[in-house]
Parts: structure tokens; C-alpha cells; sequence
């Protein structure tokens, strides 16, 4: 009964009582709930008293309005206590079997290729040159489907791209025959130490930047933060959009796009606690506020880093010629996503209104108190964090060696006694009293905790999904198809710097960009730099992944840190994100014409 009733809302009273309660109205009161007992089964709703006792007509009335779903009250369950289930209709039995088809099909054909290339048979076919890139793509697209409908085949898409990735390399792996000769021994530990690299240098970057972010929220730093935007919104949550985009633009170009959307999406969570469907409206724009704000900064994104060791571009130029391109693909969609958020919330305060419900178009709670430990935690962290591109400037440094030593400063520093003492950090107890009544000890509130109790909340299965994803990909760019994909791109674009830019960004939203800029670094290593051709690919590659969730770092973290799912991504930002892409490309050849 408790499972059928889950999906639902289940409460249950002091005795036992089973209650239903729709999911929209259990937050606020408790409107038409089905109450079960083991002896009846009463519907009450505010039309009749609590004790009234309801027919069977209207309970099922009752049950339809409140929630519709496949749950009914039927007569023969009256007496039982039970929740009866109508029967599925074709329809349902139908979606049934094709999820779960969907489902078998795609784990069948991943277990296939692992034990073909276990048994090394039929040789003819591993080491076939046109067979094996046909079949990373295949498998690297399954996957992708399997991750594109994660809620209805019922699979993680963790558990999905960890899956593709081992069984794509182990084929791969087979090929080289490293048993057999030395060479392809060496061949394969070659291109496993070349993908594992870039692997490593995300997730090690990835793995320090949530734990300082979670360690500076952990100690509630981002009070300060938080405080300064609701006086900055007025108590209105829909200027949460524009403020919290423009705040990611720029930030994500001092340091990049990935802290910058950790911090913002923490910025937001402690805004807006409640609204689930407005966190994810502003996560989408974050998404593209993040991105286009790395393409006009040498450290912003890691392809604009990578043709800026290259010595492609150069500081000055991207950023007097990308900077108002990067911000027309942002403001664009700022506007399309603010007005759709703008009328879901009318339609939504419009149905509660009815309802008698107060309004969630208003701030939910005060912000909590600043205090001195909470000031210092914060400045501490943004100094860490600024660290990391000027170590990368001055020293050369990576990226990920930089947020490591970050997060160890932000530790150690911590977990002195003296910072703690004067950031009130753990308990303390003090005396108060009066001579009469005699000193009397009390324990005054203080920040708890350190940063492992914060690295225990952090979330890794969005950093296996990431790595499954960079895995995959890089088996693929080890078969040669994206080095393949790349020329097919500049023979049919021909030599028109634009087209072959526009659909290396769009293809960039469904591949990892990095391979495909390496790519196009490779085949136009003549051009010099500045050339038009490296500004447009850096403007390109890091604003086309904001089409797709899995298109870029920044959306894979809104996936893992929001939930955010990906066939909700396309409804509701893919569209306004390729309008600004289209846009920020247009932008630029306007600038090319009337500057140049």
C-alpha cells in the first residue's frame, strides 16, 4: 500500500492512518486527501466535514481531481483497506513494453561488444579499420539516448556512461593486441596515458573546486552573498535570473566556467530553497551565462585556454572582439527564459490564489545572520579560488594542481585554532550570571563542523557521469572519428571560416569541444594568429555546448547538482540557447565589417 501510494505523498497519523495527499496541496494544507483506514476508507475535502462519510461516486471523483494518476478507490477495497488499480490500458501497457525494450536492447548491445572483444572473436571485425569506428559511434550514441531518457528506462546515467565507456576502450584495447607484440602494447598504454590525462586534469579540477565551494557554503559563507541579492531583488524571485547571470558572465571569465557555475548554483540554492521548477529556469540561463563568459577569456574555458598556449589569440584581441558577442549570446536568452519563467509563475500564483495559498513570488525565509566567522570564511574562499588563474598566469601552473592547493589552504587554515576561534567556529562554553543568582554555565551557538564533515555531502556521481562522458569521448577521438568528423566538417563548409565554426559549435553541444578544437588547431596550424578563424572557434566551441545539457561542464554540473534532466534541458532551454549562439556569431561578423 505505502508503495502504491509513494509517487503520491504519504503521511501517516499517531495511529497508523494512511494518508493521501496530492503533491501540490500537501505543502500547504491538507485538501482532499484519501484517509485509509483498515476498516473504511473516507475521502475528506473542505466541501464536507470530517466526519461525513463519502460514496463511493465521489471518492473517485475526489482522487481523479486531487492527483491524477492511476490510483482509484474502488468498491471491492472498501472493506479491505486496499487502494484498488484500474487496469492498463493498451496505451500504458504499450509505453510499458517499449521502455523496457528500449532498456534491454541497450544493455544487450554494450554486454555484446564487451564479450566480443573479452573472446577476440571474430578477429576479422576488431581489427577491421572501418568497422571500429562505426561501432564507437554506434555505442557512444546508444548511450547517449539511454542518458537522454534516464527517467524512463529507470537507469542512472552514471551507470550508463561508466558502462559504454569501459566496453568502447576494451574494444579498443582488444585491437591493439597488446599480448601479442610489444608495439601495440606500447600503442595502447600510449593512448590510455593521452586519455586518461584529460580525464584526470577535469576531475582532479573538478573534485577541489566542489569542495572548497561546499566547505565555504558548509560554514554558510554565502550568507553575505545572499544577503546583498534579495536587497539587490526587493523580495521579487524573478530578478534572480538577470542577477545571478550577469554575476556568472564575469565571474566565470576571472576563473572559469566550471567554479563559476558550482558557485552561482549554490548562490541560487540558498535563494530559492523551495521553487524547484524556478531553480532550474535560472540554472539553464547559468548554464549559458557560464559559458559565454569563458569564451572571451584566455582562462574562462579550457578551449580558449588551449588555443591561448597555442598561441592562436591572444588576451587583448579576444577580448576587445569577443567580449560583446559573448554577451549578446548571453542576454538573448536572458530574455526569452525570464519571460517564460515570468508566466509560469503568474500561471502558478494564479492557481494557488484559489486556493488561498500565499504567493511564492515573494523571498521564502530571510537570509540568516552574517556574522565575522562567516565573512572570513567567505573572503577566505574567494581569495583560494582567485589563486588558481594567477598561479596559472604567472607560474604556469595547471589548473588543477592550482584548486588543489586551494582546497588544502581553505582546510588547513580552517581547522587552526585560532581561525576558529575567531570565526566562532565549533562549540564554546561561556558563564553568565548575577551575583545573586551565581554564575551559571551556557553554551553559546557557534558555526559546527569542518570541511570533511562538508566533503561529505558532496555528490560524486555527477563526477563519474563526467568522467564516463570524457572517457567515451576519448575512446572515440582514439578510433579517429572526431578527427574524421572535423574533416568531413571542412570539406563540406568548404574554406568559409563561419560555417565551419557554426556547426563545430553545434556539434560541440553533442561531443566534448576539446577534441574538436585540437582538431581544427591541427588542420589550420598556417593561420595566424588572431586570424578571424581562431576568434570565431573560440566564441563557437564555448557557447555551442550551451544547446545541449551534455554539451558542456557547466551543464553536466546543473544535471548533477540540480537533477535537471535532459529532455527538460531541450523544452526549455535549447532553443533560446541556439537563438543566442546564431546571434553572438552574427555579432561578431557585424564587428568584423564595420571594424576591421
Amino acid at each position: 500500500l505505502a508503495q502504491a501510494f509513494f509517487s503520491t505523498g504519504l503521511e501517516a497519523d499517531p495511529l497508523g492512518v494512511l494518508v493521501l495527499v496530492p503533491s501540490h496541496v500537501a505543502a500547504a494544507r491538507g485538501m482532499a486527501a484519501v484517509v485509509v483506514d483498515p476498516q473504511a476508507i473516507e475521502v475528506l475535502s473542505p466541501a464536507r466535514s470530517a466526519g461525513e462519510a463519502a460514496s463511493p461516486e465521489s471518492a473517485r471523483g475526489d482522487v481523479e481531481e486531487g492527483q491524477p494518476s492511476e490510483l482509484a478507490v474502488t468498491e471491492d477495497s472498501k472493506g479491505k483497506g486496499l487502494a484498488g488499480k484500474p487496469e492498463r490500458s493498451c496505451a500504458s501497457r504499450a509505453e510499458f513494453a517499449l521502455r523496457r525494450s528500449l532498456k534491454v536492447c541497450g544493455i544487450a548491445l554494450i554486454a555484446a561488444i564487451f564479450l566480443v572483444a573479452l573472446c577476440g572473436w571474430p578477429r576479422s571485425l576488431i581489427d577491421s579499420a572501418t568497422f571500429k569506428p562505426n561501432l564507437m559511434s554506434i555505442m557512444f550514441l546508444v548511450g547517449l539516448v539511454l542518458v537522454i531518457l534516464e527517467d524512463h528506462v529507470g537507469v542512472n546515467k552514471s551507470a550508463i556512461m561508466l558502462m559504454v565507456s569501459a566496453a568502447m576502450w576494451t574494444f579498443l584495447a582488444v585491437g591493439y593486441h597488446p599480448h601479442e607484440s610489444v608495439e601495440g602494447h606500447d600503442e595502447l598504454e600510449h593512448e590510455l596515458s593521452r586519455g586518461l590525462k584529460d580525464v584526470g586534469a577535469i576531475i582532479l579540477f573538478l573534485l577541489p573546486a566542489m569542495g572548497v565551494v561546499e566547505s565555504i557554503d558548509h560554514f554558510d559563507g554565502f550568507a553575505v552573498v545572499t544577503m546583498c541579492i534579495a536587497k539587490m531583488a526587493g523580495g521579487r524571485k524573478e530578478l534572480l535570473m538577470p542577477i545571478l547571470g550577469i554575476l556568472c558572465f564575469f565571474l566565470s571569465a576571472v576563473i572559469d566556467n566550471l567554479t563559476a557555475t558550482i558557485v552561482c548554483l549554490k548562490l541560487l540554492r540558498h535563494s530559492v530553497r523551495h521553487d524547484r521548477e524556478l531553480r532550474h529556469s535560472i540554472g539553464g540561463f547559468l548554464v549559458i551565462a557560464a559559458n559565454a563568459g569563458g569564451a572571451w577569456s584566455p582562462i574562462g574555458d579550457v578551449t580558449t585556454t588551449m588555443l591561448w598556449l597555442a598561441e592562436k589569440i591572444t588576451v587583448a584581441h579576444t577580448i576587445a572582439w569577443l567580449f560583446l558577442p559573448s554577451f549578446v549570446v548571453t542576454m538573448l536568452p536572458l530574455a526569452g527564459l525570464w519571460w517564460e519563467a515570468r508566466a509560469v509563475a503568474r500561471r502558478r500564483d494564479a492557481a494557488e490564489a484559489e486556493d488561498e495559498v500565499v504567493s511564492v513570488g515573494h523571498c521564502e525565509s530571510a537570509p540568516s545572520e552574517v556574522t565575522r566567522g562567516k565573512v572570513a570564511v567567505l573572503l577566505l574562499g574567494v581569495a583560494c579560488i582567485l589563486m588558481v588563474p594567477m598561479l596559472k598566469m604567472t607560474t604556469g601552473l595547471p589548473p588543477y594542481l592550482g584548486m588543489l592547493l586551494a582546497l588544502g589552504i581553505l582546510w588547513f587554515v580552517t581547522d587552526t585554532v585560532a581561525f576558529q576561534n575567531f570565526a566562532s567556529i565549533g562549540p564554546q562554553i561561556g558563564v553568565v550570571g548575577t551575583p545573586t543568582s551565581g554564575a551559571v554555565p551556557v553554551v553559546h551557538q557557534r558555526t559546527e563542523g569542518n570541511v570533511v564533515d562538508a566533503l561529505h555531502q558532496m555528490d560524486l556521481t555527477g563526477l563519474l557521469f563526467f568522467a564516463g562522458v570524457l572517457l567515451a569521448v576519448g575512446a572515440l577521438d582514439t578510433a579517429g572519428v572526431l578527427e574524421d568528423y572535423a574533416r568531413f566538417l571542412v570539406t563540406l563548409c568548404g574554406n568559409s571560416p563561419v560555417l565551419i565554426c557554426a556547426l563545430l559549435g553545434v556539434s560541440s553541444a553533442i561531443v566534448d569541444n576539446v577534441p574538436l578544437v585540437q582538431a581544427a588547431i591541427n588542420m589550420f596550424h598556417s593561420s595566424p594568429t588572431d586570424d578571424p578563424l581562431w576568434q570565431l572557434v573560440a566564441l563557437a566551441a564555448g557557447t555551442g555546448g550551451s544547446i545541449l545539457s551534455v554539451g558542456s561542464i557547466a551543464g553536466v554540473t546543473l544535471m548533477t547538482m540540480e537533477g535537471v534532466g535532459y529532455l527538460w534541458y531541450c523544452r526549455r532551454v535549447s532553443l533560446w540557447a541556439a537563438i543566442g549562439f546564431a546571434a553572438g556569431i552574427g555579432v561578431y561578423q557585424l564587428e568584423r565589417l564595420c571594424f576591421a
